[in-house]
């Protein structure tokens, strides 16, 4: 079986996706590649999108309610017509996709992001690719214009739970995979606190709280840690600023009364967890995933506009998080959950209903078998 798993780069989430399905693919001899399509099919675009992401996104931090109205706009919005600048753009991506498609031949194509999506779906719809096609909602929510891929085979999702919304957006039951957004295989596995912290060398304190911004470091970190310092509760805390430079070398000089460890970007996330008794984290996909992988308790903070939004309420609906606000403070939301045993257990018996710590190896082991069986010309051209 060959593969070509296309992103975006859109935050560090779908990029994310794509490698922990690219990797274990590769543990499993199965030839595939990870293609940005803005990078490799039209490069003037990508520095322009990120850092365009990158700037609307701090920006939206400053005004979430009317950023969040605008994302509702837009659910509603119809982009899809001929005439608008979105299909004017999939049809100018999908023909140089097309070219690369083509040559790969693959048996199976993944997109990690809907605009990919829809590129891949120009090409599915006009004949000139054949060979299966799987999208991957990386949020906890169904996203505008997924229902507009309409010749995809499969479409996976976090949770059974979506299924509603799937529905109400016309897309049957019957395509959807609910086996949960891919992570690393590695939030798979189970550790002791007492063996995390060792494997850190940190010490073992009676409350560990893990306190991050995403992969970007977003939000008021610095504000956070002021909080939890001057609360009454006996606890160290762990930050992770991912790629926020500024924040890690602030953080680093900043003094503390409570014990304080600051990491930059990271690829042992996971053992942090492992040594955590909550996170303090903006809600994104990948990170929630992970956390209810983990069965570590969220406090929810500094939520982007939009599909975060969404997230929070999948999350509190279904009693799996906290979420902390200007008249519910850190300082509350930890002492109700690291003080009261019987909410602890609450939360994460609710965790255990949506944690898909298996998702990555779930979906790939599907994949293998469905798609596995020799296919002749999957990406042969109309000509």
């Amino acid at each position: 079986m060959k593969a070509i798993i296309i992103t975006v780069p859109l935050g560090n989430g779908h990029n994310s996706v794509a490698q922990a399905l690219s990797s274990y693919l590769t543990e499993h001899d199965v030839e595939n590649i990870v293609l940005d399509l803005y990078e490799n099919i039209q490069p003037l675009l990508k520095d322009i999108i990120s850092k365009g992401y990158y700037l609307s996104m701090k920006s939206m931090t400053f005004v979430k309610d009317f950023a969040s109205d605008i994302y509702d706009l837009n659910q509603k919005r119809d982009a899809t017509s001929e005439y608008s600048i979105a299909h004017v753009k999939n049809q100018m991506l999908a023909s140089k996709l097309h070219k690369v498609i083509a040559e790969y031949n693959p048996d199976v194509i993944l997109c990690t992001q809907v605009y990919a999506a829809q590129v891949v779906d120009v090409l599915k719809e006009k004949g000139k690719v054949t060979a299966p096609a799987v999208g991957i909602i990386t949020d906890f929510t169904v996203q505008t214009y997924w229902e507009d891929v309409e010749h995809f085979e499969y479409i996976v999702v976090g949770s059974e739970l979506l299924n509603h919304q799937l529905q109400k957006r016309g897309i049957e039951t019957g395509r959807v995979l609910p086996l949960g957004i891919p992570i690393d295989t590695r939030f798979s596995i189970k550790r002791s606190r007492k063996s995390a912290c060792s494997l850190l060398g940190v010490d073992d304190h009676p409350k560990n709280v893990l306190i991050m911004g995403g992969g970007m470091g977003f939000g008021n970190i610095d504000k956070y840690i002021d909080e939890i310092d001057h609360c009454d509760l006996n606890l160290q805390m762990f930050v992770v600023c991912g790629s926020n430079k500024s924040l890690y070398k602030k953080l680093k000089g900043k003094s503390t009364r409570k014990k304080l460890t600051v990491y930059g970007y990271i690829h042992n996330v996971d053992i942090l967890m492992d040594a955590c008794d909550c996170i303090l984290s903006k809600p994104g996909g990948i990170t929630t995933s992970e956390a209810l992988a983990k069965g570590l308790p969220m406090i929810m903070i500094d939520q982007l506009p939009g599909v975060e939004d969404r997230n929070v309420e999948f999350l509190l609906n279904n009693g799996a998080a906290l979420l902390a606000t200007k008249t519910f403070s850190i300082d509350e939301s930890l002492h109700l959950l690291l003080d009261s045993p019987q909410r602890q257990r609450t939360i994460k018996n609710a965790i255990k209903t949506l944690a898909r710590p298996y998702s990555t190896q779930n979906l790939c082991d599907f994949l293998i078998q469905e798609f596995s069986a020799p296919t002749k010309d999957n990406s042969k051209s109309n000509e």
